[in-house]
């Protein structure tokens, strides 16, 4: 059963609903089950979730650690507007090639660094994945390839290309 909650339908159940009974247009965010007392805190990571899903055009059943990421990285704009401006400096905004070498290390770090897996995502060969890497290597004098950087090196990378992807000075 939902009731509206700050004009959103919400509710609480023992299962989430099944893909069949939502609307093709409907998106519907989930938390794991919860006890009472920590409700008040799931709610805004719910709604944020949404909000989140929705600015992507997104559809369907998806549980909220999903977007634990990307909820965690808008909340800090200006840490990762420092990310970019550390990391990609000499990347040139008004560059459509830049931009496009951008989004090939971006799909690169959501493609686990796979460079067949990127250029399959991409619909280009592995050789152009990996000659554009190449390119932001040089540009920036840094590589997402080399080294073990670890966990937190990736995650500097794709914070430092999704908030220079998503300002409004990249468009």
């Amino acid at each position: 059963m939902t009731v509206p909650l700050d004009g959103r339908p919400a509710g609480l159940g023992p299962l989430p609903p099944e893909d069949g009974e939502l609307a093709p247009e409907a998106l519907v965010v989930v938390a794991p089950a919860a006890a009472l007392p920590e409700l008040p805190r799931l709610y805004p990571l719910l709604v944020r979730a949404l909000d989140l899903g929705r600015h992507q055009g997104l559809h369907g059943l998806y549980d909220v650690t999903g977007f634990a990421g990307r909820i965690a990285l808008t909340e800090q704009p200006h840490l990762g507007a420092l990310l970019s401006r550390r990391l990609l400096a000499d990347l040139d905004p008004a560059d459509a090639f830049h931009r496009r070498l951008a989004l090939t290390a971006l799909a690169f770090l959501d493609n686990g660094r796979r460079l067949d897996q990127t250029a399959a995502a991409l619909f280009t060969h592995p050789h152009t994945v990996r000659y554009r890497l190449g390119r932001l290597r040089q540009i920036t004098s840094a590589s997402l390839t080399d080294g073990d950087g670890g966990p937190l090196a990736a995650l500097h990378w794709w914070w430092a290309l999704t908030a220079w992807l998503e300002s409004p000075t990249q468009h």
